[in-house]
């Protein structure tokens, strides 16, 4: 119970984070950025899901499009589909070089998680009523332009035997992160 109440509470800071951070103007740019640069992409249950690009949604300026913010070494990543305020949700404790496999289960160290709709009744039930594993690999990190690009698969099960979520064939390209 200790573990669930310490990785809620860094869930909930994950989402404060997203509605309170002010971002950092982006002064480098792509000479031609791919049309998915800034995206990320998968199948929930088996039907196509896209982020919206951060800074393009003109409806409240809260919801990110994708991307990620550091702390340390742990890195909090938050991806919204802008239609239905869907999330995908990472917080991840990564290694010094940053490329690489994290894989796990949900637990204090690390974790990821579908949210159908953005708000704290949401995240409360992704906690405690889904064990996830999931594989997150970063095979790009920039720390000149501070932008990077993986893949990543998760599946959630419910613990109260209610319809999980199966997220496959996740793909980030070029989304970027800031430094708290």
């Amino acid at each position: 119970m200790k573990n669930i109440t310490k990785l809620f509470f860094l869930g909930a800071t994950a989402l404060l984070m997203t509605t309170s951070c002010k971002k950092e103007d982006d002064k480098n740019t792509t000479p031609t950025p791919s049309a998915n640069a800034g995206l990320t992409t998968c199948s929930v249950n088996g039907k196509t899901w896209t982020s919206g690009k951060t800074g393009t949604y003109t409806g409240l300026d809260s919801f990110p499009g994708s991307e990620a913010y550091m702390s340390g070494d742990t890195m909090t990543f938050v991806s919204t589909n802008f239609s239905d305020t869907s999330v995908v949700l990472a917080q991840l404790t990564l290694t010094p070089g940053r490329v690489g496999t994290y894989k796990g289960t949900t637990s204090f160290e690390g974790g990821m998680f579908y949210l159908p709709k953005f708000d704290e009744t949401a995240l409360f039930q992704a906690f405690l009523m889904y064990t996830t594993s999931y594989n997150f690999t970063i095979t790009k990190w920039d720390n000149d332009t501070k932008k990077f690009s993986g893949s990543f698969n998760f599946n959630m099960v419910s613990n109260t035997g209610g319809a999980g979520f199966n997220v496959t064939n996740g793909k980030i390209e070029d989304v970027k992160y800031f430094i708290d």
